[in-house]
C-alpha cells in the first residue's frame, strides 16, 4: 500500500418580487453572486447553465451573467437556511451504511458502502435522492472525509493521522487500512476492526486536490463537478458529471435528472486565482486605538452558506493587522457601523508592502449620517498584509462598533 501524505483537509458561501418572478423560482428568495472581480450581487435566479446564470432584480429587470466571470452563485435565504437546520441533527445510536463521502477534488457524493475485494479501494453505491446512480469504487488516497452528516466535524480531524470517531465519541487515530461493512485501523501498537454502524465519521490525512471546473451543490447535500447544467426550478434539473471521478463504473450515465428544487448552489475553481476570507487569518496584531489600554479580539461571524460570506465583528476601536497570502491582488468588503445614540468613528484599511510602505485604500467617518461604507480596490503586488483601523470620533470610544462585512482576497495562482 503506498502511504498518503499527511495534510489538513480543506474545509471544501431581500429583494421584492412581481408575481411572475416569484412563480418562476419558488425555491429559496436571494441567491447572492460573487463575480471575479470580487463584486457581491444579491438577485433573483430564474435559470442556469454551463454558460450563463439568468437574474432578475428588484425592478423586475431581467440579466443573463456569464459563468465564465463567477465565483460562485448560492442562496442565501430560504432552502439555504432549512439545509443549514439538517446539518446539525443528532445521529442515531447506529449508524446507516449510507454516508456523504468527501472527496480530495471537493466533491460530495452519498453512497452506500459495500465489501471490496482490494483493501486500497473502497467500493459503494452512488445516490441522488433515493435513486441509485451506479456502482463506484475510489482509492483510500482520494478521500478526505465519510460522515452520517454532509459537514465536516473539525474535532474528529487529525493532522498526523487518519481518525475514526464512533456512535459513542470515541476517536481512534492510525492509518485506515480499509473501509466497508467492517472498517480496519492499524496504529502502532495494535489493529482495530470497527462495524461500520458503529461509526460517526472517518478522517483521510490526504492532500486536498482541488480540479478546476463547475461545481453544483444539491438540496440533498452532493457537490459535484459537472461539465454541463440547466435548471430553471420548473423542470428537472439537467446536468452531466465527472462519472470517472467518482468513481463510478463504465455502466452507469453520467446525465442525471434531479427534482426541479434540487440546485442550490454554484461555485467554479480555476488553477489560475481563488477567493478567500480574512476570516479565515487569524490577525498577527491586535492593539486598541485612541486613549484604550484594552480592546476585545476581534469575533468572526461564519456563515453558513459559504465561508466568503462570513463577517468580522470589532467590538471597540481597535487596530488589526492580517497577513495576506503571496499573490494577493484586490480586496473588498463592507464597513458597517450599527448606529446608536453616540456611535461616531473612523475608519481605516490601509495595505502594507513586504518593505513596510503603507497605502491607505480608504478613510471614511462613520457616524449617523454615514453608517455604511464599501471597499473593492486592488492590491499592489508585493501587498504583504492588510490593516483595518477603527479610531474614536467626536464622542469618543462608547458604541463605536464597526461589523467588518465579506471582507474578502483575490489570491493568484
Amino acid at each position: 500500500m503506498t502511504y498518503r501524505p499527511i495534510t489538513v483537509p480543506l474545509i471544501l458561501v431581500n429583494a421584492s418580487l412581481s408575481a411572475s418572478a416569484a412563480s418562476a423560482q419558488n425555491v429559496s428568495t436571494t441567491w447572492t453572486i460573487c463575480d471575479r472581480d470580487l463584486k457581491l450581487t444579491e438577485t433573483i435566479v430564474t435559470r442556469a447553465n454551463e454558460s450563463q446564470i439568468v437574474t432578475v432584480d428588484e425592478f423586475g429587470i431581467r440579466r443573463s451573467r456569464s459563468v465564465d466571470n463567477l465565483f460562485f452563485a448560492i442562496p442565501t435565504s430560504g432552502l439555504a437556511l432549512a439545509i443549514e437546520e439538517e446539518l446539525f441533527s443528532v445521529a442515531p445510536e447506529e449508524s446507516d451504511p449510507t454516508k456523504y463521502i468527501t472527496l480530495a477534488d471537493g466533491q460530495i457524493i452519498k453512497g452506500a458502502i459495500m465489501d471490496s475485494p482490494d483493501s486500497d479501494m473502497m467500493r459503494y453505491t452512488a445516490y441522488s435522492g433515493s435513486i441509485i446512480r451506479g456502482q463506484a469504487s475510489i482509492p483510500l488516497e482520494r478521500l478526505l472525509w465519510i460522515s452520517d452528516q454532509p459537514n465536516i466535524d473539525p474535532s474528529a480531524l487529525n493532522t498526523d493521522s487518519d481518525s475514526i470517531k464512533t456512535m459513542n465519541g470515541d476517536v481512534l487515530l492510525g492509518f485506515i487500512e480499509s473501509v466497508g461493512p467492517v472498517t480496519t485501523i492499524s496504529s502502532d501498537r495494535d489493529e482495530l476492526e470497527v462495524r461500520l454502524g458503529q461509526i460517526r465519521s472517518m478522517g483521510f490525512a490526504n492532500l486536498p486536490e482541488p480540479v478546476e471546473g463547475m461545481y453544483l451543490s444539491t438540496s440533498d447535500h452532493l457537490n459535484l463537478r459537472v461539465s454541463s447544467f440547466d435548471f430553471d426550478f420548473q423542470h428537472p434539473l439537467t446536468l452531466t458529471v465527472d462519472a470517472r471521478s467518482l468513481g463510478l463504473d463504465s455502466e452507469s450515465r453520467a446525465v442525471w435528472l434531479l427534482d426541479p428544487d434540487a440546485p442550490v448552489g454554484v461555485h467554479v475553481v480555476r488553477a489560475s486565482e481563488r477567493i478567500l476570507s480574512l476570516t479565515e487569518i487569524v490577525p498577527e496584531l491586535v492593539e486598541p486605538t485612541g486613549d484604550r489600554s484594552w480592546t476585545p479580539f476581534p469575533t468572526v461571524l461564519v456563515s453558513s452558506a459559504d465561508p466568503i460570506l462570513s463577517s468580522i465583528d470589532l467590538h471597540a476601536p481597535v487596530r488589526a493587522v492580517y497577513r495576506v497570502p503571496e499573490g494577493a491582488s484586490r480586496f473588498a468588503c463592507e464597513l458597517v457601523a450599527p448606529i446608536n445614540t453616540w456611535t461616531d468613528c473612523l475608519a481605516s484599511v490601509y495595505s502594507i508592502s513586504y518593505s513596510g510602505e503603507r497605502t491607505q485604500l480608504l478613510y471614511q467617518r462613520l457616524d449617523t449620517n454615514h453608517p455604511v461604507e464599501s471597499l473593492n480596490t486592488e492590491l499592489e503586488p508585493d501587498t504583504e498584509m492588510i490593516e483595518i483601523r477603527i479610531d474614536p470620533g467626536e464622542n469618543g470610544p462608547i458604541q463605536d462598533r464597526v461589523l467588518i462585512k465579506h471582507p474578502r482576497l483575490l489570491i493568484g495562482s
